[in-house]
Formats: C-alpha cells, structure tokens, sequence
C-alpha cells in the first residue's frame, strides 16, 4: 500500500496512505527502530535507549513511497519505506509476533482423529508442518510408525526441538511397577491432570510414545483445559475470576533429592486476558491458602473447573498402540486414562520446551 502524504510536529509523523488510512508513530518509536540500527546478520539491535538523547523529529520527506525522517539533536536522517510502514500499523496491543488463537475443542473432536506418519513428517516439509502447526493450534498430535523401542521417542523430538530434562530424566517410563512412586505406575483409573504443576515454568509439551500395549484397558484421554476454561469464564464468570486471581500452592518433595515447588493460579491469563495456562493436579496441589472469606466460593470454584475437566463432552478417548505416540500441550491439554486388570502396558515419556515447536514452524513457513 503506498503512501500519499506525510506530516509531523516535534513528537509525532503522521503518515496518510492510498486508501485514506492516517496512522501516527512516535518519534522516539521511530528513532529506537531506524533500520540501520539492526546488526546486518544477526537482526539484533545495536544500541540501547540510554545511549540516545532526547529527541524530536526536525524534519520529514515523501519521495517515492520512501519517507525520510530527520531527527534532532543528532541530525541523523532515517529512511522508512511504505512496506516498513504497513508492517508496522498499530495493532492496538493485539500481539504481533504471538501465536494464533487456540482451536478449541470438545468430544466433537473424536471424529476427527489422525495418526500421521512418522517417516513421511521426516522426510516431507510440508506434512510435518501440518502436524506442528495441528499441535500448536489444537494442542495435541498424534503419531504412528516409530520403532516400538526404548529412546525411539527421540525421534519424534528430534522432527522440531529438544528434550527438556527433568529430576525425572530426558525420558521417563510410564508402566506397572510392583512399589509404585506415583499413580502413573499403577493400573488404576488416572483422573485428568496437567504434568508438572509444581514446576515454573511448566513443562510445555509432552509426549508419551507406546512401547507396548497389550492390556485390557488403559484408554488414553485428553481434554482442552483452554474450552473448558473459556467456559468457565462465560457461564461462571465469578468462578473464573477466583480461579484466575487467586493462586495455588504445588508441592513435589522426593526424600531428599528434590523439593520443586510452584504458587500459581490454576487458570493463567496474560495482559490481553487470554487463557495461557491451566494447572490441574489434585495430586500435587497443597493445602489452599487464601482468605477465609474467599475459600467457599474459590471450592466451589475447583468443583466447577473439576467437573468440567472430567465432563465426557469434554473430552476425547483413543488407544495407543506399539509404535504411536501423542504430543500435546501439557500447559493446555490435560490428560488421563482408563484402568486395566491385565496385561503389559509401557510407555515412554519425556517434555519439550513448546517455543522450539513454534520455532520450527516458523522456519518451515519461511523456506516456503
């Protein structure tokens, strides 16, 4: 879009573009951004904004789409091109640069579910960029076709980023143990839980990858913590404004080794007041601590969220079977599964920071 005027006073240039649109940009905003500032290679700034002085704009020209922008004590001339200009239009604080919006989902999902191949995402661009962004956009992924064999799950990390090694290891084994630390390592019912609520930051993703499944139950479940969530907030909104506002204590305490320890609200919000977060784990989360004139509405709060979590229209339910994995957004997603009496089940777990997943995709856009 090309520009047809300009103007200016000491703090401001007023640009005016061919479809009638006026947008104003502040002076030091300009002068913090000049594209010369930028080192050629790395694209990083080469300044700080304490080394500049108190400026003003001195002067500004329209020549050919390019506007030149004179700035004063220092008497440094500027270019900024239409393109520049339009890249850079208010957005009102909407996020530029962020990730899109979620996929919400429910049971309705269930139709929907699709094992990609392992070897076609290693060796085709644009299908692995189809599962990435369905995990960045949904919150989960599923996968087929790896080598139901220990550490192969390392193949799945290696399509976009790297472990995130914990007190747990790089991976970690999910299966029936005869002295079970944890539930995971039993063949009862798990109820729906984020990973790790103890943590800060949370693990960002999570993926369990099937070595062995011949048990007579063991379903894997999932639910999207952010529906749920946005739920809450429109049918509850007192609900939502306590499970948002008031934080939680997480507890992790291994005899010695370990004391991981988190205090976060159990619905996260950022400055737009967009979901970013859900932390979920009857298991982990300590004693409540809160004003005595707010714990009877924040329980009935956790009772709301609780249900809606563990709601069958909520979620989806499928089988993992030797050699598939799934991928999900533990800050997002929860997951659970179904008891079994008998038979082997073992599956191998580990995380992966969620900004390699958005890296890559980004990556993969651009050498399109």
């Amino acid at each position: 879009m090309g520009i047809v005027a300009v103007g200016h006073d000491r703090d401001w240039l007023e640009v005016r573009f061919e479809d009638g649109t006026t947008q104003r940009y502040l002076g030091t905003w300009l002068r913090d951004n000049i594209t010369t500032g930028r080192h050629r290679d790395a694209g990083q700034r080469t300044f700080d904004i304490n080394s500049l002085p108190e400026m003003t704009i001195a002067g500004a020209s329209l020549h050919a789409d390019t506007v030149t922008v004179t700035f004063a004590p220092e008497g440094l001339d500027a270019t900024f091109d239409a393109a520049w200009f339009c890249l850079h239009r208010s957005t009102s604080g909407t996020g530029r640069g962020v990730t899109p919006r979620p996929t919400l989902w429910g049971d309705e999902q269930q139709g929907s579910l699709e094992f990609a191949d392992h070897p076609t995402l290693v060796c085709d661009p644009a299908r692995l960029h189809d599962w990435l962004t369905g995990i960045r956009d949904l919150g989960f992924g599923l996968l087929e076709n790896l080598p139901a064999t220990p550490g192969s799950i390392l193949e799945a990390v290696d399509l976009f980023g790297y472990v995130r090694e914990t007190n747990y290891g790089r991976i970690f084994e999910v299966r029936d143990e005869p002295e079970p630390a944890n539930l995971a390592f039993t063949r009862l019912e798990i109820g729906m839980h984020t990973d790790n609520p103890y943590r800060d930051p949370v693990p960002g993703l999570q993926i369990l990858h099937c070595l062995v499944n011949e048990s007579d139950g063991g379903d894997s479940r999932l639910a999207d913590g952010f529906a749920v969530a946005e739920r809450i907030r429109s049918d509850h909104p007192e609900a939502f404004q306590l499970l948002t506002t008031h934080p939680v204590w997480f507890r992790y305490l291994d005899g010695g080794s370990a004391d991981l320890q988190a205090y976060k609200p159990l619905i996260q919000l950022d400055s737009r007041g967009q979901v970013t977060c859900v932390r979920y784990n009857s298991r982990s989360a300590q004693a409540f601590d809160m004003p005595a004139d707010v714990m009877a509405g924040y329980y009935r709060a956790y009772r709301i969220l609780g249900d809606l979590l563990h709601d069958p229209g909520a979620r989806i339910e499928f089988r993992l079977e030797a050699g598939q994995l799934m991928a999900f957004d533990n800050q997002r997603v929860l997951h659970g599964r179904t008891a079994y009496t008998a038979g082997a089940r073992h599956l191998q777990g580990c995380y992966v920071d969620k900004d390699s997943l958005h890296s890559r995709i980004r990556v993969l856009e651009a050498a399109r």
